[in-house]
């Protein structure tokens, strides 16, 4: 039994026994694109594969919608990526997601193929996809070959694709009496075996990856070369998940003025580049939420201008984060920085 056909069964089961009141896993809508879906019936399941390399952006969000008004009266089994999983844990600390009556499934990761090598093309299949990527991880995305978190222990349930066998292991008393229920086998200690092969690989090349960054975006003069082709469109920012603010200061009348303010701004600058305030409003980002960025690359992936946003917020991202001595996603337990007061942080070392 393949993976996708391991899991086509679990979803099956839990929509027969009606256990569950939907699945929302990743369905393929066309040779080559794919889409999250939230699915309720069990002859709809033709299509879907959580394996499948194609990251349509980040899975966090839907459940974000899916709960921010109330949750769903019956449960709900998630199927995310680690990058998504903990996406929905800073998204929960943040109080955008409530957590009631979802069940989190989440799978170990190899990792996506960017989508516009994709697009024309076809989605590859997964088997031969899965078995290339543990051999050789350049046709992956370069957030995915430099993810050092390719597997989440803060959901309900962890789908162990990593090891040998491929068990499932139950993390939470919900993910025990859920896959109980389903009359499947679990485990309640992980192997990590083969995950520390992966690992070592990726931490490899997250290694390469920030020296790069560091000649080639550390700066404001190279950070400004990085981000010169950008055109102010802000996809980036409505593909985040942790862009959730109702109203964004960028979008809002805040940065309207009359002529005469962009025409003295043009004399002392000696000339106005349109679209205006591009720096101001990545630089804006980065402070507003490089505390919780979990480098899942839907920025990246959303660029028309292909700029490497995703790679330069991760790095960003680390580097702010590593100062209060939190991860973002990692667990649940740790407050997010700008939430919480320690008389001791940030003090000179």
């Amino acid at each position: 039994m393949t993976p996708a056909e391991f899991l086509e069964k679990i979803l099956s089961e839990s929509l027969k026994r009606d256990l569950v009141g939907g699945v929302i896993t990743l369905k393929r809508t066309s040779n080559d694109a794919a889409a999250h879906a939230l699915i309720t019936k069990v002859e709809l399941l033709e299509g879907c594969d959580p394996l499948m390399p194609y990251f349509p952006g980040n899975c966090a969000d839907f459940i974000k919608t899916l709960t921010f008004v109330r949750p769903p009266k019956k449960p709900i089994l998630a199927i995310l990526r680690p990058c998504e999983m903990r996406a929905v844990v800073e998204l929960t600390k943040l109080s955008q997601i409530q957590n009631e009556n979802i069940i989190y499934l989440v799978h170990d990761c190899y990792g996506t193929i960017p989508r516009k090598e994709i697009r024309g093309n076809e989605i590859p299949d997964t088997e031969k996809f899965i078995s290339e990527a543990r051999k050789d991880g350049s046709m992956l995305r370069p957030l995915c070959r430099s993810c050092d978190y390719p597997r989440a222990n803060t959901a309900d349930i962890g789908w162990l694709v990593f090891e040998d066998g491929e068990p499932l292991i139950a993390y939470t008393e919900k993910g025990k009496a859920f896959l109980n229920e389903i009359g499947v086998e679990f485990i309640e200690s992980a192997p990590d075996k083969g995950y520390k092969e992966i690992l070592s690989k990726r931490i490899e090349e997250k290694e390469k990856l920030y020296a790069e960054l560091e000649k080639s975006v550390k700066g404001i003069e190279n950070l400004a070369k990085n981000f010169a082709n950008c055109i102010n469109c802000h996809n980036c920012m409505s593909n985040c998940p942790i862009c959730f603010c109702r109203e964004c200061f960028f979008e809002s009348e805040a940065m309207e003025f009359e002529g005469d303010v962009f025409v003295e701004l043009a004399s002392r600058k000696g000339g106005l580049r349109a679209p205006t305030d591009v720096m101001l409003f990545h630089l804006g980002r980065m402070s507003h939420m490089s505390t919780s960025c979990v480098a899942c690359g839907a920025c990246e992936e959303a660029c028309p201008e292909d700029i490497n946003i995703g790679q330069i917020f991760k790095w960003v991202g680390e580097n702010t984060q590593s100062i209060f001595e939190y991860k973002a996603g990692r667990s649940w337990d740790e407050e997010i920085p700008l939430k919480e007061f320690r008389e001791e942080e940030l003090e000179p070392r």
